[in-house]
C-alpha cells in the first residue's frame, strides 16, 4: 500500500466530484445528471474558496481531500473562477436544477447568517474536508486533518473556523479539540420531503486559549 500527500492537481477534479456526491447522497436529492452538476458546482465553488490543499493519494486513487484558506491572501484563480462559473451555468439550464440550486444557496445564506453571530476576526477556514467512504476508518482522514493544523499553525491561519452540518460526521471535529461557536435548525426541502437539518459553526479558540495557559 502506498499512501502519498500531495496537493490538489487539476486531474483530480472528476474524483472529486464523485466523492462529494456520493458522500453527500446528491442522487437521492436529484436525477443522476443533475446530482453530477450540483457535486461540480460545490467542488468548484471550494476550489475558488481555497488557498492551499492537501490531498490523500492511496495506490495511485484520490482518497480524500482538505482545502484550507487564508483569508487575508484569498484570490480566486482565473481557471477555478471559469471552472465554477461553467458548473453554475450548466446547473441553471435545468428547471431541477434551478430547484436544487435554490435549497443550497438557502444554505448559504444561513451559514453566513451563523458567522454573523460570532465576534471574532478569523485568519483561517477549512473550506472543505471529505474522505472516500471506501477508505474511511484506516486514519487517513485523521492524518489529513493533522498536515492541515500543521499548515495552519505554520502560516499562523489561527483561529480558524469550519462550517459542518448533521448531515456530516461534525462529531470528528469535537474529538480533535473544536467547539460548536453557532448553530441553527433548519428545514429543508429536498424532492418534496422535508428534512430537519442543524447547520453549525466550529472554531478552534478554546484549543489556542489552552496553549497559551
Amino acid at each position: 500500500m502506498t499512501l502519498v500527500y500531495r496537493p490538489y492537481e487539476s486531474a483530480d477534479y472528476p474524483t472529486l466530484v464523485s466523492i462529494v456526491k456520493d458522500t453527500w447522497h446528491y442522487e437521492q436529492m436529484a436525477s443522476p445528471n443533475i446530482a453530477e452538476l450540483l457535486a461540480e458546482v460545490f467542488v468548484s465553488s471550494c476550489l475558488c474558496n481555497a488557498t492551499h490543499s492537501i490531498v490523500a493519494q492511496l495506490d495511485g486513487e484520490v482518497a480524500g481531500i482538505i482545502l484550507l484558506k487564508d483569508i487575508a491572501r484569498h484570490r480566486c484563480s482565473v481557471g477555478d473562477r471559469w471552472r465554477q462559473v461553467g458548473a453554475i451555468g450548466r446547473l441553471l439550464m435545468h428547471r431541477e436544477g434551478r430547484k436544487v440550486m435554490r435549497i443550497f444557496r438557502n444554505v448559504s445564506s444561513v451559514d453566513e447568517r451563523l458567522l454573523g453571530e460570532i465576534d471574532t476576526e478569523y485568519r483561517g477556514e477549512i473550506a472543505l474536508f471529505v474522505l472516500d467512504s471506501r477508505y474511511r476508518g484506516r486514519g487517513i482522514g485523521k492524518a489529513l486533518y493533522e498536515r492541515a493544523m500543521t499548515y495552519m499553525r505554520f502560516r499562523d491561519l489561527e483561529p480558524f473556523y469550519l462550517f459542518t452540518d448533521t448531515s456530516c460526521n461534525y462529531r470528528f471535529y469535537e474529538r480533535q479539540g473544536l467547539r460548536r461557536r453557532a448553530w441553527r435548525g433548519e428545514t429543508v426541502r429536498m424532492d418534496g420531503r422535508a428534512q430537519e437539518m442543524t447547520f453549525f459553526v466550529y472554531d478552534n479558540r478554546d484549543a489556542l486559549r489552552g496553549c497559551a495557559a
